[in-house]
C-alpha cells in the first residue's frame, strides 16, 4: 500500500518506520521546515538545543526500542536527578520520604497524607473506575484540603489551567504510577538530544525508501473511490491509497471535514493546552534539582527545569541549560504577549528565585507551541477515538488516543505500535 503520513513529530516518524517495516510505501508530510515537532531544536552559538525540555525514563520501553534499533543505544547517558518544590521564598527537596516529613509548609498529618497519594497511585492507579472521578476529588479526598490547596491545586492548574476541575483521576494516577517507579531518580538523554534521534529517524526512513516532505502542510483531505486526495498549502495535490494522520484532533477534523468521518471522530470535542518555553543558558549551575515547581512565589513561570542535571556539560560547552515554562491556552493573554516582554518576565523570575544567575546569563530564547497537552475530561476512556477511522482509507495515530497514558514520546511510540497492528490487520482484510 502507498501510505501518506501527516505530521513529522514522534508519532509521524514512528508511524512511518513501523509501517515501512510492514512492507508499505510511505510518504511523510510535515508543515514545518524541520522534522521533530515538539522535539525540534535550535542553535545557540553552534550548540544544538531543544526548544522544549525532554528526558527519557528507564521504563520508556517503546521509545528506547527505537533508540536501540536506530543504533543510538551507545549514545544514551543516564543521571540520577532530584525534585525540588518552592513555596514562597524557600525551595524544599522532595525526593524521599524523609524529605516529605521535613516539608514544613504542611502540618505533620498533612505530610503523611500527601505521601499516601503515591501509595494510592501504585495500588489503584490504573483502575478504569478512576476515569469517572475527577482528579481534584481524588486528590482532595486522599491528601486533605490543606495539602490540596497548597500543593496539588497549583500543580493541576499549572498543567491545565482553569480546566483542572474536569481532569479525570485516571490521568493523574497513571502519571504518578509512571513517574514514581523504583528507578524514579534516573533520567536519560541522548548525547545529541532529541535532535539526534529525529535525524536518525529521517536517515533510516530515507534509506528504507520513504519520501519526506517538509514545508508541506495539508489543508484538505478528500476521499476518492480508489484512494485519498491531499490538498497541500502551496496549491499542489497528491494522491495515496490511504492516510495515517498524526495531527492534533482539531486539525484532522478541520482538514477532513468533507470525508464523512464517523461520529466517534467528527463529534469528539477535545481541546489542547499550549506551552511557552523560555530557555536560559547560564555560566554556572543554579540548582541541584532537575525539576522544581514554583508555588505562591509571585512569578510568571510555573517552575524551572535544569536540563544540565541530565545533559553532560561537555555537550553544551560548559553552559547550564534551564527551561522556564508556562502551560497556557493558545488564546490566553499570556500566550499573546510579545517575545521580548515574556523573556523580560522570565528573566525577572529567574533572578528572583536564583539571584546568583545575575551576570551569568549567556543566552535567552523563547518558543511556543499551541497544541501540546490534551485537556482530558471525565469519562474520556469511553470516548477515545479509534485508530481505524475510514477502513482502508484513513487511520489516526494522535495524542487524542494516548489517554490515560502520560503525553510523552514513549506513550506516542506505544500508541503507534498499537495503531500499526490495527492498520496491518485492516489492510490485510481489504486485500482479502
Amino acid at each position: 500500500m502507498d501510505l501518506a503520513i501527516l505530521g513529522g513529530g514522534i508519532s509521524g516518524l514512528a508511524s512511518a518506520r513501523r509501517l515501512l517495516q510492514c512492507g508499505n510505501r510511505v510518504t511523510l508530510y510535515e508543515a514545518d521546515d524541520r522534522l521533530g515537532g515538539l522535539g525540534g531544536t535550535f542553535s545557540h552559538d553552534g550548540i544544538e538545543l531543544e526548544k522544549f525540555y525532554h528526558c527519557m525514563l528507564p521504563t520508556d520501553g517503546a521509545l528506547l526500542a527505537h533508540v536501540a534499533e536506530l543504533g543510538l543505544a551507545p549514545r544514551m547517558v543516564w543521571s540520577r536527578t532530584g525534585m525540588g518544590f518552592r513555596v514562597r521564598e524557600t525551595t524544599y527537596p522532595l525526593d524521599t520520604p524523609l524529605d516529605l516529613l521535613r516539608f514544613s509548609p504542611l502540618r505533620w498529618r498533612d505530610r503523611i497524607r500527601l505521601g499516601l497519594l503515591a501509595v494510592q497511585a501504585r495500588l489503584v492507579g490504573t483502575r478504569p473506575a478512576l476515569d469517572d472521578v475527577t482528579a481534584a476529588e481524588f486528590v482532595r479526598r486522599t491528601v486533605g484540603a490543606r495539602a490540596f490547596e497548597l500543593i496539588w491545586k497549583p500543580l493541576l492548574a499549572a498543567k491545565i489551567g482553569d480546566h483542572y476541575p474536569a481532569l479525570p483521576a485516571l490521568w493523574l494516577t497513571t502519571r504518578l504510577h509512571r513517574e514514581k517507579n523504583v528507578e524514579r531518580e534516573r533520567k536519560g538523554c541522548l548525547l545529541g538530544g532529541y535532535g539526534e534521534l529525529v535525524d536518525a529517524f529521517a536517515s533510516d526512513l530515507i534509506a528504507r525508501g520513504a519520501a519526506l516532505h517538509t514545508k508541506s502542510g495539508i489543508v484538505a483531505l478528500t476521499r476518492e473511490a480508489d484512494g485519498m486526495r491531499l490538498a497541500l498549502r502551496d496549491g499542489r495535490s497528491a494522491k495515496h491509497d490511504a492516510v495515517v494522520a498524526t495531527l492534533p484532533l482539531p486539525a484532522l477534523q478541520r482538514i477532513a471535514a468533507g470525508c464523512e468521518l464517523p461520529a466517534a471522530v467528527a463529534d469528539l470535542s477535545l481541546d489542547y493546552q499550549g506551552v511557552i518555553s523560555a530557555v536560559f543558558l547560564t555560566e554556572r549551575a543554579l540548582t541541584p534539582h532537575y525539576w522544581a515547581p514554583w508555588v505562591d512565589c509571585g512569578t510568571t513561570s510555573q517552575g524551572l527545569v535544569a536540563m544540565s542535571n541530565v545533559v553532560p556539560l561537555a555537550q553544551t560547552r560548559g553552559l547550564h541549560v534551564h527551561y522556564l515554562v508556562n502551560y497556557t491556552h493558545r488564546t490566553s493573554a499570556l500566550y499573546a504577549l510579545p517575545d521580548a516582554e515574556l523573556l523580560a518576565r522570565y528573566e525577572a523570575d529567574l533572578l528572583r528565585v536564583h539571584p546568583d544567575a545575575r551576570g551569568a546569563i549567556a543566552g535567552r530564547h523563547l518558543f511556543r507551541a499551541p497544541f501540546v497537552e490534551p485537556m482530558w475530561t471525565v469519562g474520556y476512556a469511553k470516548r477515545r477515538p479509534p485508530h481505524v477511522v475510514l477502513p482502508g482509507r484513513l487511520y489516526l495515530a494522535s495524542t487524542a488516543q494516548l489517554y490515560p497514558r502520560v503525553n510523552s514520546w514513549n506513550a506516542c511510540c506505544e500508541m503507534v505500535d498499537e495503531m500499526a497492528d490495527e492498520v496491518a490487520a485492516d489492510l490485510a482484510g481489504a486485500r482479502a
